[in-house]
């Protein structure tokens, strides 16, 4: 594979990570229960069909990514070096994430429960905690996602012979190269997600496996490290775009009113609505996974800075974005405006913040070692730089003037 096709792949899982904060800036605002640290009065349902698109595709890309980039190290460097910089660069951060990020969003969230019940929070809090109830209640939050990813690796490397027996595979090369290898590959994800609550891929919650999400996401990783093997044939992706993204987007119509009719009938199996909503939802997924294949090699292709820093900054956004999201989220649950007012203004409040602090928290610090594998300089520097160099020749002129 060229440098320029990582590039493109670089930028894509950039991408994914960043629609992780407009996703999670849309929760705060849903009218289902239980799917954010904590709910404003104001919700909409503009909210739960922009969660239930955003959801549908943004992680499976970004384990396509995952198993292409595993691919590679496991080639470049060798098993024990792949398994160890896996280890280092998601257990690492799961851990140091459990012990700081993660108190303050359960923290935050719990006092928002008991401000909402009109109780004193700040006792009610303290009681909470008095009571054990910290510990009783540990789960990864948003960092199930990292532990998903460790399992998946694991699964992986330990069936590594079956997946590369599997790239090699005339089948799989066909599937690949096809403009209707989004159906062949949904057919696959569909038995996976009849496994899940809803026919949608599960949150997982609490820190022992959840084999069946490891499934769910195992199909997408094990694609992602087809593709490198089949690198070659990667150009073949090229013409995937807009109309897969486009009809993708359509098929989002039906699966909203299959998840109505659920979530209506909460408790009772409704089966033709529950696998209607795995079958398009495995659709919905594929479509914009090709899509977003073909677009991100044609527009992101060559080196370019705007893709490295997406890339770079990928993880730190992922990990700290909850809490430039509650820290504006909660203050503005007393605001009178609408729900999709508060969404805009939260985004346009977390965004900033978070890339600042990667800027100059993580990007040249020890953090930046811990996250990317190396430091580098603030993009203000850079910046600053560029504006010298820019600013020296117009200056020289003045002066032979």
């Amino acid at each position: 594979m060229t440098a320029e096709r990582y590039h493109a792949f670089d930028a894509l899982r950039g991408a994914m990570m960043l629609l992780g904060v407009v996703l999670h800036s849309a929760t705060m605002y849903s009218t289902i229960d239980g799917v954010w640290w904590m709910k404003d009065p104001a919700t909409g349902r503009w909210a739960d069909a922009l969660i239930g698109f955003i959801h549908a595709f943004r992680l499976p890309a970004f384990f396509v990514m995952a198993g292409f980039f595993t691919c590679l190290l496991r080639e470049k460097r060798g098993w024990q070096a792949m398994i160890e910089n896996r280890m280092a660069r998601l257990g690492l951060p799961f851990l140091l994430a459990m012990v700081t990020i993660y108190p303050v969003l359960k923290l935050a969230s719990v006092y928002a429960h008991f401000a909402g019940q009109g109780a004193a929070p700040g006792v009610a809090l303290m009681d909470w905690l008095r009571r054990g109830r910290f510990t009783a209640t540990l789960e990864p939050g948003h960092m199930w996602f990292l532990e998903t990813l460790l399992w998946t690796i694991l699964v992986a490397t330990a069936g590594a012979r079956w997946l590369d027996r599997l790239a090699a595979g005339l089948w799989f090369r066909r599937v690949m190269t096809s403009r209707m290898g989004w159906a062949a590959m949904a057919a696959v994800s569909f038995p996976t997600l009849l496994l899940t609550e809803v026919g949608l891929l599960d949150t997982p919650k609490g820190f022992s496996p959840h084999w069946h999400v490891v499934a769910s996401y195992l199909v997408f990783f094990a694609f992602g490290w087809g593709l490198y093997c089949n690198r070659g044939a990667l150009g073949a992706l090229r013409r995937g775009g807009w109309p897969e993204m486009v009809a993708a987007a359509v098929l989002l119509v039906p699966v909203i009113g299959v998840l109505i009719v659920q979530i209506e009938q909460r408790g009772t199996r409704v089966w033709g609505a529950y696998v209607a909503t795995a079958a398009l939802s495995a659709a919905m997924a594929w479509l914009m996974i090709y899509g977003l294949l073909g677009v991100f090699q044609r527009r992101f292709a060559n080196p370019g800075r705007v893709g490295r820093y997406l890339a770079d900054s990928a993880y730190w956004v992922y990990l700290i974005h909850p809490v430039a999201l509650v820290v504006v989220q909660y203050p503005m649950t007393g605001l009178a405006a609408p729900s999709f007012v508060k969404f805009l203004l939260g985004l346009a409040f977390a965004v900033p913040v978070v890339y600042l602090s990667y800027d100059l928290l993580v990007r040249p610090t020890w953090v930046g070692v811990v996250l990317n594998g190396r430091r580098a300089d603030p993009v203000w520097r850079e910046v600053a730089a560029w504006w010298r160099g820019r600013m020296v020749p117009a200056n020289a002129e003045i002066g032979l003037q």
